[in-house]
Parts: structure tokens; C-alpha cells; sequence
């Protein structure tokens, strides 16, 4: 009898373990955000600064407005000119996929505009959706 409570226990004990594998810098987490981040700037690229918006996540929303965000994408274009270019200069990324899937990713590049070059950091977060979301942009 204690050896059928044993077997019958083993299964319950293995399903109520939550496995959770955390990756830090995996190639493939890069290439998720890079995409997003491709898809900013082609879109900074047409000044199309109301589709770029889109790309950012409500976490960004709660400290600034997208008029807010919209003029600095306005004022960086005056002061710089239409961005030419930008490369992948650092980066890091921590993904752990548990029950619900979290993602952090900083992305720095090196950009150039018209009138001069640029820092571009950008952070962003995978939310509940797996949807990832830029939550922090810096231009120096």
C-alpha cells in the first residue's frame, strides 16, 4: 500500500513544481528585440513618429504622453536631421520563461543623422502578451 501512495504521490509532486529556466544575453532574445527596434527606427526613418508610438508600452505611458514622446522624436529630428543610419554598439538580455514569460532587454546604438551623430539607448520588456515593448528611450 505505501508503495501505490508513493507512485501515486511522484506525479502529483512533479506537476506542482514550477521549472523555470532564466537565459541571459541568448542570441535569439537579441534578434526578438532588434526586430522591434529595426521597426522604430524604419519608422523614425519616414517620420512617421504617430506609428512609432505604437511600439511603446504602457510602463513608457505612465511617465510620459505620446505628445510628449512625439515632440521628442520632433525636436531630435530639428536639432540632428532625418536619421541615415544606426548599429547595434552593446546589449544585454535576461528572458525567463516560466508560467508567464518575462523578458528585459537593453539596446545601445551608435546612430547617425544628417547633421551629426548620436547615443541611442533603448529598453524594453516583453509584457504578459509576449508582446515586446519598448518602456525606456534615451538619445544623447
Amino acid at each position: 500500500m505505501k508503495r501505490f501512495l508513493l507512485i501515486l504521490m511522484i506525479p502529483i509532486f512533479a506537476a506542482s513544481c514550477n521549472f523555470s529556466n532564466e537565459y541571459k544575453n541568448r542570441e535569439s532574445d537579441r534578434q526578438d528585440a532588434e526586430k522591434v527596434t529595426a521597426e522604430l527606427f524604419g519608422f523614425i526613418k519616414q517620420s512617421d513618429f504617430e506609428k512609432a508610438t505604437t511600439l511603446f508600452g504602457e510602463e513608457f505611458y505612465k511617465v510620459y504622453s505620446k505628445e510628449d514622446l512625439v515632440k521628442i522624436f520632433e525636436s531630435t529630428e530639428n536639432k540632428l536631421g532625418e536619421l541615415k543610419s544606426t548599429e547595434l554598439s552593446d546589449w544585454n538580455t535576461m528572458v525567463s520563461e516560466d508560467a508567464i514569460e518575462q523578458g528585459f532587454y537593453n539596446m545601445n546604438y551608435n546612430s547617425e543623422f544628417e547633421k551629426g551623430k548620436a547615443k541611442q539607448k533603448i529598453t524594453l520588456v516583453k509584457n504578459e502578451n509576449e508582446e515586446i515593448k519598448v518602456v525606456g528611450y534615451n538619445i544623447e
